[in-house]
């Protein structure tokens, strides 16, 4: 049976809550900033229902992205409808793509099933080139007013409804049988898991919630083209999120996007530190240096930074999950 609300759960409202008073206290600047980081948050906890709760890494999970990112493009461009409409769209579709390919590639299994997702991202950004209605690479611009308040809210809105599922969904019964799945799928079908139901359940709602961040994203960019929608490189930024912060936990997903943000925003705007006499270039380095650490984080914290308090600190378990 699930268990109720706990501190965890209240602890990251206080965190959300912190969010929204800072982006309304200060003003335009702050709220751009903390729409690409909630993005990023998003983005993490979408990735964390498949891979962080099931070992199932998805290397091509930018397609959802890049489903929500498309439809909020061609309803406000296309249809005049409001972008509230194409996030719901996007969530949907995602949603929808995630059932119907999850159904044929979750049968596979490790490293098969990461291949077959890179496979359909490459497919979707090719496929996306050959719309004529679309511009030169895929490119398709809207005119609607700015109003980051209005992005922001709706972003922080959809990171809000992840980390309940999130919460809920791992102290609950369900939590159990993905777990037993992420430890040996075949001795938890053997006591009875429904490992095919419960993963394509997680995809589903990976599918949904990265359609959604993806709609957002085109969204507070005006715009959207298939080079930036199917960069391969969101599915890294996202997997490093988890990675960072603690694959498969409540909290660790916000963590590590805001740890990985941060980072990468310091590094695109610092072209250089100067150190003694040597000045070292890292201004386009930001991927390598992100790189690094995930490795590193991998290889010797594979639990990541919740991981590590978790065992560090026997007394904040309760509170850090």
């Amino acid at each position: 049976m699930t268990r109720g609300p706990g501190p965890t759960l209240y602890g990251l409202f206080a965190v959300m809550a912190a969010f929204a008073a800072a982006a309304v206290l200060f003003g335009v600047s702050a709220q751009v900033i903390l729409v690409n980081l909630l993005i990023f948050a998003a983005l993490a906890y979408s990735i964390n229902f498949i891979t962080g709760m099931t070992g199932y890494v998805s290397f091509g999970h930018v397609a959802f992205m890049a489903i929500g990112s498309y439809s909020l493009a061609v309803l406000v461009s296309g249809y005049s409808a409001s972008p509230f409409e194409g996030v719901a769209l996007g969530a949907v579709l995602g949603l929808l793509f995630a059932l119907g390919i999850g159904l044929v590639t979750l049968r596979f299994r490790g490293v098969y099933f990461a291949i077959s997702s890179l496979v359909l991202a490459l497919a979707g950004y090719n496929i996306v080139l050959q719309f004529p209605q679309f511009g030169p690479g895929g490119e398709l611009i809207f005119n609607i007013p700015f109003r980051p308040l209005t992005v922001y809210f709706t972003i922080w809105g959809i990171v809000m409804a992840e980390i309940v599922l999130t919460y809920f969904i791992n102290r609950g019964k369900i939590g159990y049988g993905i777990r037993a799945i992420k430890s040996e799928e075949d001795a938890a079908a053997a006591a009875g898991v429904n490992s095919m139901r419960l993963k394509l359940y997680v995809f589903m709602l990976s599918g949904l919630f990265a359609g959604a961040a993806g709609a957002v994203n085109a969204w507070s960019n005006f715009g959207v083209n298939a080079s930036s929608a199917f960069d391969l490189t969101f599915s890294l930024q996202m997997l490093a999120m988890i990675i960072v912060g603690g694959m498969g936990t409540s909290i660790g997903p916000l963590l590590g996007a805001s740890i990985v943000y941060l980072l990468y925003y310091e590094l695109l705007t610092v072209p250089r530190i100067q150190i003694g006499s040597f000045a070292v270039q890292i201004q386009g380095a930001q991927f390598l240096i992100v790189g690094a650490a995930v490795i590193v984080i991998a290889l010797f914290v594979p639990d990541g930074i919740i991981g590590i308090i978790r065992r560090k600190y026997v007394k904040l378990r309760p509170v850090v999950e």
